[in-house]
């Protein structure tokens, strides 16, 4: 059985805390967690050794955006306008592969059989490229991410110890690019625009309408199921991953000033 936790909007930091939390606690409860959940406020979210020299902390200030930082690796990505999936399972489990790369595969498997139910036909990309840049995710492709007509979709990143993994990523409803680009300080945003504008998509732009994060968990539901070959039982965050949350969420805050 894998659990199904249909999320409040929460602040980005509470949102890092709790992704962290479940994982660490799926090593005792041995319940993979597939978590849908989006964002209180506009953040911007770095990865686990990302550095901070190129943020553009005027802009980021005067739009009232967040900084926070992933217990996962990976680049930046602006979680605004979007739908963030996690999953979160023991090391113990045998339903998905140990190995980095075979997790990957498998799990973008799942989310291009879940939008298969909305009728979005999507592709793993075969390949790795490098991008303009070292600070923007959707900038540049890994191997196994979920591209639509050969434009990325999702931008995922994992994080991994030896009693668990973490996978999570961002799905973007509308991409706000403008706000995107202009959180960093990059002389040729011009360039960086034009090359995100022709090497990403979003969920409206193929449907050509909105979609809930209902819609969404929905259609993961069947995805998953199909997948894992396993049950999902929709559930709520508990009070000890929430209580653990709470206490730990300070330490993914970024301010201007850390590294």
């Amino acid at each position: 059985m894998i659990r199904l936790v249909v999320d409040d909007a929460r602040e980005g930091s509470l949102n890092m805390a709790i992704d962290l939390a479940v994982a660490e606690l799926s090593n005792v409860k041995k319940v993979p967690t597939l978590r849908i959940y989006e964002w209180s406020k506009p953040t911007l979210s770095l990865g686990r050794n990302q550095k901070t020299k190129n943020l553009n902390w005027s802009f980021i200030e005067k739009k009232g955006i967040d900084v926070v930082r992933r217990p996962s690796g990976g680049r930046g990505v602006l979680h605004n306008k979007e739908i963030t999936y996690s999953f979160s399972i023991s090391k113990s489990s045998n339903l998905l592969p140990n190995s980095l790369m075979d997790s990957y595969m498998k799990i973008s498997r799942a989310l291009i059989e879940s939008f298969l139910q909305l009728g979005i036909e999507s592709h793993m990309e075969p390949s790795k490229s490098k991008g303009l840049t070292k600070d923007f995710c959707y900038d540049a492709s890994s191997f196994y991410e979920v591209k639509v007509n050969g434009k990325k979709l999702i931008g995922s990143a994992q994080y991994r110890n030896p009693y668990f993994i973490l996978q999570h990523g961002s799905i973007p409803i509308k991409f706000d690019y403008e706000s995107y680009i202009n959180s960093f300080n990059y002389a040729n945003s011009e360039k960086i625009k034009s090359h995100l504008l022709n090497s990403t998509i979003d969920i409206e732009n193929i449907l050509k309408r909105p979609l809930s994060k209902k819609e969404l968990a929905d259609a993961f539901k069947i995805g998953f199921e199909k997948v894992f070959n396993d049950d999902l039982f929709i559930d709520s965050i508990d009070r000890l991953e929430l209580e653990y949350a709470q206490k730990i969420k300070d330490r993914f805050i970024v301010v201007e000033g850390n590294y």
